[in-house]
C-alpha cells in the first residue's frame, strides 16, 4: 500500500486575537501574548530597558545588611555594618562596591517593595570631579552588566555634581530583573560596582551604619497604593521640563531637563487628590508655564521660577479699572479652578471635573489673559445624562468633552455680551457611548479613540461612533470592576500602534496592555504594567516612548529581547481547525517555518480544548553546524545570516477539532514566525 498523502493547512496567525470563535479567520489567533505582526509575520513585541526610579518613601529591608568594598588594583577591603571604609585617593580604574543581603522584601500587607535606591553616609567627602560606571551582576550573562544610575543630593533631591560629594549620596535606579548574587572577596551579595573614571581625592570615607539600603514601596505611609498621577513632558521654545507628580495625601511636582528628573523644582502640599484619577496638563509654550492637576487645587510650573499653586490673575495688565477684564464689569472667580480635567486650546485654559461641580466647563480670556476666570464663561452637560464629567480632549476645531454615557462638543457661539469673551454651547454629539477614562484618549488618523464602559471606540466627530475592540470582548469583560478610571494610553506613532493599559483579571494595577496596530487593523495583549505612558521625543527629534510601572520606575520601550534583564514569554494560539464539521481526524505533524535566530520553539497539540491533555514538542530552529547567530567566530565557526528556516515535529493525535500552540520564553531569543503549516490524516474543512 503506498504512502497516504497527508491534508496540509497552513495558517498566518498575523491577523491579530479575535476571540469571537465563529467570526474568526484562520489568519486570526484565538489567543496570543506579546506578539504583534507588523510586516506580516508574527514576531516577538519589542522589550524595554530601565531609565530611573522615582522613590515615594523609604524603609529599609527587614533582614537587611549591606557591606561596602574596595579595590585599590592589588587587594580588596571589606567594611561591614558598624566599619567604615577608606576611598582616600582611590584611583581611576580602580573599584568600589556596595552589597546587599536581599533585594526585594514584604512590606507589612504583604505586597513586595524592591530596592529602588541606596542611601551612603560619608564622614569625609570627596571634592574632586569624579565620572563613574555603575553596573551589577547579570544572572542572565554571568558578568558584570551597565547599570543607570543616578546620583543625587538627598533621597528625592538635587543633582549631586560630583560622585561622592555629600554627607549622603543617594543613588536612584530601576532594579534590573537579572541582578544576581556574585562573590566578590568572600562576601556574597547582590552587588553594585562603581569603576571610578577619574581619582577621588585624598580624605574619603564611607560610614557603614545600619539602614542605608533605601526602598521605594507599593505602598507609601498615608496608606495609598498607587501613588503616580502624572508624568509628562512640557515642551518650550527653548526648553522641555518633565513633570512627576504623585500624591501621598498631595500633590508633589518634580521637574527636570532630563527625565532623570535629577533636578527638582520644588515639591509641595496642592491639597487631597481625586481617588484614582489620573492628573492632566496644560502647557502655555509661549509663557514657559504648565498648569498640572490631580483633582484639587491646579499647581502651575514654570521654567524660571518653578512650581506652585495655581492663581488666578491679579496683575494691573489684565485686570483692573484700566484693563481689559475690570472687575467691575466682568465679574470674575476669586480662586482658580479645583478641576481634575485642564487643557490649553484655542488659547485659553479649559477645566472640567470640577471639585463640587462635577458636570461643568469653564474656560478663560484668551491668552495673554488665560488666568483670567470669567464666571459667565461656564455651560453645565446635564440633559438625561447626568453622570459626570469624565474627560476632555481638544479635537480638530472643537473641545470634546466625555461623560460616561455621551459625547459633547463645545461650539463656539460668538463673544459673550456681558463679557465679551468667546462664548462655547455644549451640543451633544453621541448619546449612549461615552468614556471612562481620560487617560485613555488619543487622537490617532483623525479619530479619537478612547476606552468606554464596554469597549474601545473611535469618535469622528459625528453621531456615528465606532466600537473597534469587538474582537477582544472577553478581555475587555474581564476588566477589574471599579478600575477602568486608571486605564492609561499611548499613540506610538513610529510603530503605528495605540496602546491601552488596563486592569484585568482582579487586578488593582495596570497589568496588560492592549494593542491596537491600526496600520494592519490588527488587536494584540502585552503583558505591560504601564500605569502611566509618556510620548517624547528625544535629541535628535527621533519619538521615544516611556512608561512608569507601580514601582514608580521609568522604562524606555525598544527593539530589545529582553524586559531589562528579563526573558519575554510570547506564544500564539490558532484557532479551532475543524471545529464547525462532524468528523474525526489524526493529526500527524506540525511545520514551523520562522527564523534561524530564534533558537527552540515549544509546540503544542491541544485536542478538544483539552490544555491538560496536549501533547507536547519542541523545535530547534538552529542548526548544530552553525553558529548561534551573531556569535560566529571569524576563522573559526560556519557564519549564517539571518534566514527563514522550516523545522517540523511529528505528532499522532486524535480528536474532532484542534489548536496549535507555540510558544517561546528564551531569553533575548525573539520569536519569529512566518506561517505555521498543519498536516491531518484525512480530509480536513475548516
Amino acid at each position: 500500500m503506498g504512502r497516504r498523502e497527508y491534508q496540509h493547512l497552513v495558517l498566518k496567525c498575523n491577523k491579530g486575537i479575535n476571540q469571537q470563535r465563529d467570526l474568526a479567520s484562520l489568519e486570526e489567533c484565538a489567543e496570543a501574548l506579546n506578539v504583534w505582526a507588523p510586516n506580516g509575520a508574527i514576531e516577538q513585541r519589542p522589550g524595554f530597558t530601565g531609565v530611573t526610579s522615582m522613590p515615594v518613601s523609604s524603609t529599609s529591608i527587614t533582614s537587611q545588611s549591606q557591606v561596602f568594598i574596595k579595590y585599590d588594583g592589588s587587594s580588596y577591603t571589606v567594611a561591614t555594618e558598624g566599619q567604615t571604609l577608606s576611598l582616600n585617593s582611590l584611583a581611576a580604574n580602580r573599584y568600589w562596591y556596595i552589597g546587599f543581603d536581599e533585594i526585594e522584601d514584604l512590606y507589612t500587607d504583604n505586597s513586595l517593595k524592591k530596592v529602588m535606591g541606596i542611601g551612603v553616609q560619608l564622614t569625609a567627602t570627596n571634592s574632586n570631579s569624579v565620572d563613574y560606571k555603575a553596573e551589577y551582576y547579570s544572572t542572565q550573562d554571568s558578568d558584570w552588566k551597565y547599570l543607570r544610575v543616578n546620583e543625587k543630593t538627598a533621597f528625592g533631591g538635587d543633582d549631586a555634581g560630583n560622585h561622592l560629594a555629600n554627607a549622603l549620596s543617594v543613588f536612584h535606579f530601576v532594579s534590573p530583573a537579572d541582578w544576581g548574587t556574585t562573590t566578590v572577596s568572600s562576601q556574597t551579595k547582590y552587588f553594585i560596582r562603581f569603576t571610578l573614571l577619574d581619582a577621588l581625592d585624598s580624605t574619603v570615607t564611607i560610614n557603614n551604619v545600619s539602614g542605608t539600603a533605601w526602598v521605594a514601596t507599593q505602598r507609601d505611609g498615608g496608606g495609598i497604593k498607587d501613588p503616580t498621577r502624572g508624568l509628562f513632558a512640557a515642551q518650550f521654545p527653548t526648553t522641555k521640563r518633565y513633570i512627576y507628580f504623585t500624591t501621598k495625601n498631595y500633590a508633589e511636582i518634580h521637574s527636570g531637563e532630563t527625565l532623570t528628573l535629577s533636578a527638582i523644582s520644588s515639591s509641595g502640599s496642592l491639597g487631597a487628590p481625586h481617588e484614582d484619577g489620573r492628573g492632566s496638563i496644560a502647557v502655555v509654550p509661549q509663557y514657559g508655564e504648565a498648569f498640572v492637576s490631580t483633582g484639587d487645587k491646579v499647581g502651575r510650573l514654570h521654567v524660571n521660577t518653578g512650581s506652585s499653586e495655581a492663581k488666578v490673575e491679579s496683575r494691573d495688565f489684565a485686570v483692573g479699572p484700566n484693563a481689559p477684564y475690570d472687575p467691575e464689569l466682568v465679574i470674575q472667580l476669586k480662586e482658580f479652578p479645583e478641576a481634575r480635567f485642564i487643557s490649553f486650546f484655542k488659547g485659553r485654559l479649559w477645566c472640567s471635573g470640577i471639585k463640587g461641580l462635577p458636570y461643568e466647563v469653564r474656560w478663560t480670556a484668551a491668552a495673554p489673559f488665560h488666568t483670567v476666570w470669567p464666571v459667565l464663561s461656564a455651560e453645565p452637560l446635564m440633559e438625561d445624562d447626568n453622570s459626570p464629567i469624565t474627560g476632555m480632549s481638544p479635537y480638530g476645531e472643537h473641545m470634546v468633552v466625555f461623560k460616561s454615557d455621551s459625547v459633547w462638543q463645545m461650539m463656539n457661539t460668538g463673544p459673550n455680551s456681558a463679557t465679551l469673551v468667546e462664548h462655547y454651547s455644549p451640543i451633544k454629539v453621541v448619546s449612549g457611548v461615552g468614556c471612562v477614562s481620560n487617560s485613555s484618549v488619543q487622537q490617532v488618523r483623525g479619530n479619537l479613540l478612547f476606552l468606554g464602559e464596554d469597549g474601545v471606540y473611535a469618535f469622528d466627530g459625528t453621531p456615528n461612533i465606532k466600537k473597534m475592540s469587538d474582537r477582544i470582548t472577553d478581555t475587555i469583560n474581564s476588566i477589574t470592576a471599579g478600575r477602568r478610571d486608571i486605564a492609561c494610553s499611548a499613540h506610538w506613532k513610529t510603530k503605528s500602534l495605540y496602546l491601552l493599559s488596563v486592569a484585568v483579571d482582579g487586578s488593582f494595577y495596570n497589568n496588560k496592555t492592549l494593542v491596537y496596530d491600526y496600520k494592519n487593523d490588527a488587536w494584540w495583549e502585552w503583558d505591560i504594567p504601564a500605569q502611566y505612558w509618556l510620548v517624547d521625543e528625544d535629541g535628535f527629534d527621533n519619538e521615544a516612548l516611556y512608561f512608569m510601572d507601580s514601582y514608580q520606575s521609568v522604562f524606555r520601550m525598544d527593539d530589545s529581547g529582553h524586559d531589562y534583564g528579563a526573558a519575554i514569554p510570547s506564544h500564539i494560539v490558532s484557532q479551532r481547525l475543524g471545529e464547525n464539521t462532524n468528523a474525526r481526524r489524526t493529526l500527524r505533524q506540525i511545520e514551523v517555518l520562522g527564523n534561524n535566530t530564534m533558537g527552540t520553539v515549544s509546540v503544542e497539540a491541544i485536542a478538544n480544548d483539552d490544555n491538560d491533555g496536549a501533547d507536547t514538542g519542541s523545535i530547534i530552529m538552529t542548526d548544530s553546524s552553525e553558529a548561534v547567530y551573531g556569535t560566529a567566530v571569524s576563522g573559526t565557526d560556519k557564519y549564517v545570516k539571518k534566514r527563514r528556516r522550516a523545522r517540523r515535529i511529528a505528532f499522532r493525535k486524535q480528536a474532532d477539532w484542534f489548536q496549535v500552540k507555540v510558544s517561546n520564553s528564551a531569553y533575548n531569543t525573539p520569536m519569529t514566525i512566518a506561517g505555521i503549516d498543519v498536516a491531518f490524516a484525512g480530509e480536513l474543512k475548516r
